[in-house]
Protein backbone atom coordinates (compact mmCIF):
# COMPACT_ATOMS: atom_id res chain seq x y z
CA UNK A 1 0.00 0.00 0.00
CA UNK A 2 3.13 2.57 0.56
CA UNK A 3 4.27 2.12 -2.66
CA UNK A 4 0.91 3.02 -4.23
CA UNK A 5 0.74 5.86 -2.41
CA UNK A 6 4.08 6.98 -3.00
CA UNK A 7 3.90 6.64 -6.66
CA UNK A 8 0.24 8.91 -6.35
CA UNK A 9 2.24 11.20 -4.62
CA UNK A 10 4.92 11.24 -7.17
CA UNK A 11 2.53 11.34 -10.05
CA UNK A 12 0.60 14.93 -8.41
CA UNK A 13 3.89 16.59 -7.59
CA UNK A 14 5.70 15.97 -11.13
CA UNK A 15 2.07 17.16 -13.02
CA UNK A 16 2.27 20.27 -10.93
CA UNK A 17 5.93 20.68 -11.95
CA UNK A 18 5.12 20.17 -15.67
CA UNK A 19 2.28 22.79 -15.43
CA UNK A 20 4.17 25.10 -13.74
CA UNK A 21 6.83 24.62 -16.29
CA UNK A 22 4.18 25.20 -19.15
CA UNK A 23 4.67 21.72 -20.42
CA UNK A 24 1.91 20.71 -22.14
CA UNK A 25 2.26 16.81 -21.31
CA UNK A 26 -0.48 16.32 -18.57
CA UNK A 27 -3.28 14.85 -21.15
CA UNK A 28 -0.16 11.92 -21.78
CA UNK A 29 0.83 11.81 -17.89
CA UNK A 30 -3.22 11.41 -17.00
CA UNK A 31 -4.00 8.88 -19.39
CA UNK A 32 -1.24 6.68 -18.36
CA UNK A 33 -2.54 7.53 -14.70
CA UNK A 34 -5.47 5.99 -15.36
CA UNK A 35 -3.84 2.84 -17.05
CA UNK A 36 -2.45 2.28 -14.28
CA UNK A 37 -4.86 2.68 -12.09
CA UNK A 38 -6.71 0.77 -14.04
CA UNK A 39 -4.17 -2.09 -14.05
CA UNK A 40 -3.62 -1.60 -10.28
CA UNK A 41 -6.98 -2.21 -9.05
CA UNK A 42 -7.48 -5.39 -11.68
CA UNK A 43 -4.94 -7.28 -9.72
CA UNK A 44 -6.50 -6.81 -7.01
CA UNK A 45 -10.12 -7.48 -7.45
CA UNK A 46 -8.97 -11.15 -8.27
CA UNK A 47 -9.84 -13.82 -6.42
CA UNK A 48 -6.32 -13.98 -5.09
CA UNK A 49 -4.10 -10.64 -5.02
CA UNK A 50 -1.94 -11.08 -7.99
CA UNK A 51 1.07 -9.15 -6.54
CA UNK A 52 3.26 -10.36 -9.49
CA UNK A 53 0.87 -8.41 -11.59
CA UNK A 54 0.27 -5.45 -8.77
CA UNK A 55 4.35 -5.07 -9.27
CA UNK A 56 4.80 -5.08 -12.76
CA UNK A 57 2.25 -2.14 -12.86
CA UNK A 58 4.30 -0.26 -10.35
CA UNK A 59 7.51 -0.75 -12.04
CA UNK A 60 5.98 0.14 -15.34
CA UNK A 61 4.03 3.32 -13.92
CA UNK A 62 7.84 4.20 -12.02
CA UNK A 63 9.61 4.02 -15.32
CA UNK A 64 6.96 6.23 -16.88
CA UNK A 65 7.33 8.49 -14.37
CA UNK A 66 10.96 9.19 -14.53
CA UNK A 67 10.49 9.89 -18.28
CA UNK A 68 8.13 12.71 -16.94
CA UNK A 69 10.45 13.76 -14.18
CA UNK A 70 13.17 14.33 -16.98
CA UNK A 71 11.01 16.66 -18.74
CA UNK A 72 11.51 18.83 -15.35
CA UNK A 73 15.16 18.61 -15.16
CA UNK A 74 17.21 21.49 -15.23
CA UNK A 75 19.51 20.72 -17.71
CA UNK A 76 16.46 19.68 -20.03
CA UNK A 77 14.44 23.02 -18.96
CA UNK A 78 17.20 25.03 -20.30
CA UNK A 79 17.79 23.14 -23.60
CA UNK A 80 14.48 24.23 -24.27
CA UNK A 81 14.39 27.53 -23.69
CA UNK A 82 17.49 28.12 -25.59
CA UNK A 83 15.64 26.40 -28.50
CA UNK A 84 12.70 28.92 -28.08
CA UNK A 85 15.00 32.14 -28.04
CA UNK A 86 16.31 30.72 -30.75
CA UNK A 87 13.50 30.05 -32.64
CA UNK A 88 12.34 33.62 -31.85
CA UNK A 89 15.28 35.22 -32.84
CA UNK A 90 15.52 33.50 -35.95
CA UNK A 91 15.11 35.36 -39.69
CA UNK A 92 12.03 33.64 -41.45
CA UNK A 93 12.60 33.70 -45.09
CA UNK A 94 9.92 32.76 -47.62
CA UNK A 95 10.31 29.88 -50.03
CA UNK A 96 11.05 31.29 -53.03
CA UNK A 97 8.69 30.47 -56.13
CA UNK A 98 9.49 27.92 -58.28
Amino acid sequence: MAAILKLDEEYRSIRAALIKAGINMTDSMDALYRDWRRWRNKSHSLAAVDSVAAANADQWWAHHLAQFRCLIDPLHVAARAERARKDRNAIRTRPHPA
